[in-house]
């Protein structure tokens, strides 16, 4: 198809009322669409040069594989999957969910319970007896009309049941801090006692079958709680029994697991 320029142009080398008007006319036609077709021809052959570089240079490129991918993170997903049991077990201790572990402290007994557990228990059960024997004999010296003075029995002995009250309930919250320390001053108070109980008893001596009763079981109490107390100064001393292992390792009862 030919242009306006083209046109014009052949009007302009063809002039009117000519004889050879026709066949210049046809022969400029020609020329010019011959030169169309060529400028045609070379764009559509630079397009096609530009198109097959193009190839050639994405041909040049390396090879990605496919299938690596899918791969990779497939692996990742499964890391993923693995990994999240082990941040449930490090992020839950609230709710208590450990990995539990073959015990490695002692047991009271062998069998009965663990250390911390059996400080706690021997030492409240002390303070529940105390606090009864004190209750107890305030309410017979008032009924008696004997003064709180330091220069009576009654006043020595209540004295000495508070104090004994105050070591209780400290060797308690040692037990359960973890404190060696804390728990070593229960540890030396009943030992103070039991040779106090055993000078008195001495001293004091009776055929009586309640005052023999009375004595062997005050005696066995406390070198029950010596027993408890040093098993667990010696576990946390060495590091068998922490805060950090007790709930997955240490933790140990014979009739309440759960508690």
């Amino acid at each position: 198809m030919l242009g306006d320029d083209d046109n014009e142009k052949s009007e302009r080398l063809i002039p009117a009322g000519t004889e050879d008007s026709a066949a210049i006319d046809a022969d400029d036609i020609k020329r010019l669409k011959q030169r169309s077709i060529a400028k045609k021809n070379d764009s559509v052959g630079e397009i096609s040069n530009n198109t097959r570089r193009d190839i050639h240079e994405i041909r040049a490129l390396p090879a990605i594989p496919m299938a690596a991918v899918p791969a990779a993170s497939f692996q990742q997903q499964r890391r993923q999957k693995q990994a999240r049991p082990q941040q449930q077990i490090a992020t839950n201790d609230d709710e208590e969910s450990y990995v539990y572990e073959p015990k490695k402290g002692h047991n009271l007994f062998f069998f009965l319970c663990d250390t911390k557990r059996a400080v706690i228990i021997l030492s409240g059960f002390d303070c529940f007896v105390l606090a009864l024997s004190m209750a107890r004999n305030w309410r017979n010296a008032k009924a008696n009309g004997i003064a709180f003075d330091m220069s009576n029995e009654f006043t020595k002995k209540f004295i000495t049941q508070a104090c004994a009250l105050f070591v209780n309930g400290a060797t308690i919250v040692g037990a359960l801090w973890y404190s060696t320390g804390v728990v070593l001053i229960g540890f030396l108070f009943k030992c103070y006692q039991l040779v106090v109980s055993i000078m008195s008893a001495a001293r004091n001596w009776s055929s009586d079958t309640e005052f023999f009763v009375t004595v062997a079981v005050l005696a066995g109490l406390n070198v029950l709680f010596l027993y408890a107390t040093a098993a667990f100064m010696w576990e946390t001393h060495r590091g068998i029994l922490t805060k950090e292992n007790y709930q997955r390792r240490e933790k140990y009862s014979c009739c309440c697991e759960q508690c």
